[in-house]
């Protein structure tokens, strides 16, 4: 298998399990909420790293995306129903859906920018720094939403309180 086949499939894997685990409601590892972001932001990297920005203005426009996309996530995760069983101690989350499509369309979206760009390389650079944007935007979403959500179940946890 040709190596840069790799990064495509590694994001397809990552992909896949953040779509499996937010369909549905389910049980929160607090300790194991950074896991998915970590997985997320490696494959964006991976992803950029093939064709990296070399301007400032595209730089600045990336991270500007990327603070974007934290603001954004922020919101999302205090918008998240977390569950506390004072009991048994079990967190539950439900998710929306929503943000998965989204991240799942923005990488389709980079993957096949970057492969007409090949056809059409004098179209390159605009392209791949809005789709590089768009993907640190996506990524800066989930990483600050699970943030907003662990501090929140520490909450919840610390008060025994039900629903949050």
């Amino acid at each position: 298998m040709p190596q840069h086949y790799l990064p495509y499939l590694i994001t397809v894997f990552v992909l896949a399990l953040v779509l499996r685990r937010s369909i549905r409601g389910r049980t929160l590892k607090v300790d194991r909420l950074w896991v998915i972001p970590v997985l997320l932001l490696a494959a964006a990297v991976m992803t950029i790293a093939q064709a990296p920005p070399t301007d400032l203005g595209a730089i600045a426009s990336i991270a500007l995306a990327a603070l974007l996309g934290c603001a954004v996530g922020w919101q999302r995760g205090k918008l998240t129903r977390i569950s506390h069983d004072p009991d048994t101690g079990v967190l539950t989350a439900q998710a929306s859906p929503a943000a998965v499509v989204l991240i799942v369309a923005v990488f389709a979206i980079r993957f096949g920018l970057r492969f007409w760009l090949e056809e059409h390389p004098q179209k390159g650079n605009q392209l791949l720094v809005a789709t590089d944007a768009l993907l640190l935007f996506a990524v800066g979403q989930i990483a600050v939403a699970r943030i907003e959500m662990w501090l929140r179940c520490k909450r919840l946890i610390a008060a025994g309180a039900g629903v949050a």
